[in-house]
């Protein structure tokens, strides 16, 4: 069984000063550039301990209205408007530079909010969301339009044609909790590049880290009312996707929240993209340098608990090596080290919630009732908090829910397969299509199963890591649009076609 660390309490005293006063002084809305409160409170808690640790704010629509007024007035009336696309680009430099600075400040914060290993949220969150605002500081600059030659059968007359890109207006950002850090500036960094003004709204779920850096967008300068944070529940998200004065709604989330946000845009005639749910294949071919496949395949689903969008879930094996690899597969699934999010020994935190952790579970023991082995055992650890084992689910079908659902937690399927065809259309047979790994030492196989794989996105011999010139989304029921590259950076912008008669 994967060993569950038992260092004693999770002592919140290991914390910073100032992760302690973030918690102390609980978390304030950003609405038009000051830090505001409100009556009605959500409470944060740790999911190490299960126990409450701080509170945030549960916006009202009056919040959410008077946030996305103060982003109207900025973009349309306000500074923002007016501020150069290379101080733009300065700004965001000096963000990145902030966040920094402040890297074990947010390490600490996303650890005790979500559940994040210490290694996780400092190596690869904090850092990575540092190296997406320093990508797009780099693209204010470079929007550009282009020309061309204008042809009309009106005799003797001359015309010059071209077009300008434009920022799209007021953004409604809305982000998940199983890395709000760097979604928080998937969201706001290329809509910041492209001249656009936002509102965003975390879960409810975890909050921390993104006041901690709305704090930081004020202190390098970013004008009042350009970026504003409200927190809250499902009434917040439904007032700012509803707002009439939102030209733009980006969501990651659950498909089914995704499908009604859709709906109300719409009707509303909104921009939209959309990174939805996944059920992401990763493929193992006999000839794949076994020893990194079997840590590579287990690194794409076990990291974050799972709770990761692009999450290779499914596993198929080629069958000469079926028995092997679920064999291999289950003794690296319990030699990672399970404890409290902030032990430096601890491999695999805690899930975000009881709910989450609850829903896990019961994926797991409905897979079992449908006839799959659980070749790692039970999933449940007697522990304080929210964990689950990372676990292997061994001689699955197409047809169970726990190959066709989403669960978003450390829980692998495996079955086998006996072709590149039959690979192939078990890797597709699925609503989803979001990412994909491939596992192969040979070049051609894996330029024809990636061509072939529905998804947004391929990995090969690898695990699906973001980079920030890369983009970001999904295909089918895993949404439209794209995070992340110069694909995101369009998305923030409207083109206009600019027709002059000069004879």
């Amino acid at each position: 069984m994967a060993s569950y660390t038992a260092i004693g309490p999770h002592d919140l005293n290991q914390l910073s000063a100032a992760a302690r006063s973030e918690l102390e002084h609980g978390g304030r809305m950003l609405i038009d550039g000051e830090f505001v409160d409100a009556p009605s409170k959500l409470p944060v808690i740790d999911p190490s301990s299960g126990k409450a640790i701080s509170e945030i704010c549960d916006a009202s629509p009056a919040d959410v209205d008077a946030a996305v007024g103060a982003a109207r007035r900025a973009f349309e009336s306000g500074p923002w408007r007016n501020t150069p696309p290379a101080e733009r680009e300065k700004l965001l430099w000096r963000l990145a530079e902030s966040i920094e600075e402040h890297a074990d400040l947010l390490s600490e914060l996303e650890s005790v909010d979500v559940g994040m290993p210490r290694w996780m949220s400092r190596n690869l969150d904090v850092a990575g969301t540092a190296g997406v605002v320093r990508y797009m500081a780099g693209w204010p600059t470079k929007i550009g339009g282009r020309t061309t030659d204008v042809t009309v059968p009106i005799p003797g007359s001359e015309f010059v044609g071209f077009t300008t890109k434009e920022p799209v207006g007021v953004i409604g950002a809305i982000i998940p909790w199983n890395v709000p850090l760097m979604l928080a500036v998937w969201k706001l960094a290329p809509a910041l590049a492209a001249g656009c003004t936002i509102v965003l709204k975390p879960s409810e779920d975890a909050c921390l880290s993104v006041l901690a850096l709305a704090r930081l967008v004020m202190q390098v300068g970013i004008p009042p009312g350009v970026v504003n944070v409200v927190t809250g529940g499902a009434s917040a998200g439904e007032a700012l996707v509803s707002h009439p004065d939102i030209d733009k709604i980006t969501f990651t989330g659950s498909t089914a929240t995704g499908r009604r946000i859709a709906e109300v845009a719409a009707r509303k005639s909104k921009k939209l993209t959309l990174e939805l749910g996944g059920k992401s294949p990763q493929l193992l071919f006999a000839d794949a340098d076994f020893e990194a496949a079997i840590k590579g395949i287990g690194d794409a689903i076990f990291l974050n608990s799972g709770q990761v969008c692009v999450a290779g879930s499914r596993l198929y094996v080629e069958r000469r090596r079926y028995e092997e690899t679920v064999e291999r597969l289950a003794q690296h699934a319990k030699s990672l080290a399970m404890g409290p999010a902030l032990s430096d020994a601890t491999v695999i935190g805690p899930l975000v919630s009881r709910r989450q952790q609850d829903r896990v579970l019961s994926a797991v023991k409905k897979a079992a009732e449908q006839g799959a082995v659980i070749a790692t055992g039970s999933p449940e650890v007697e522990s304080p908090g929210f964990h689950v084992r990372p676990t292997i689910v061994a001689g699955t079908r197409n047809s169970m829910d726990v190959v066709r659902e989403e669960i978003f937690g450390p829980i692998l399927s495996v079955a086998a397969f006996d072709d590149v065809d039959e690979a192939i259309a078990l890797a597709n047979d699925t609503e989803y299509g979001l990412s994909a790994c491939i596992w192969t030492s040979n070049l051609s196989t894996a330029h024809r199963v990636a061509r072939r794989i529905r998804s947004g996105k391929v990995a090969v011999n690898t695990e699906p890591l973001p980079y920030p010139a890369l983009p970001e989304g999904g295909r089918k029921a895993s949404g439209y649009g794209r995070d992340l590259g110069q694909e995101s950076i369009e998305s923030f912008l409207e083109v206009k076609s600019i027709l002059i008669r000069t004879a």
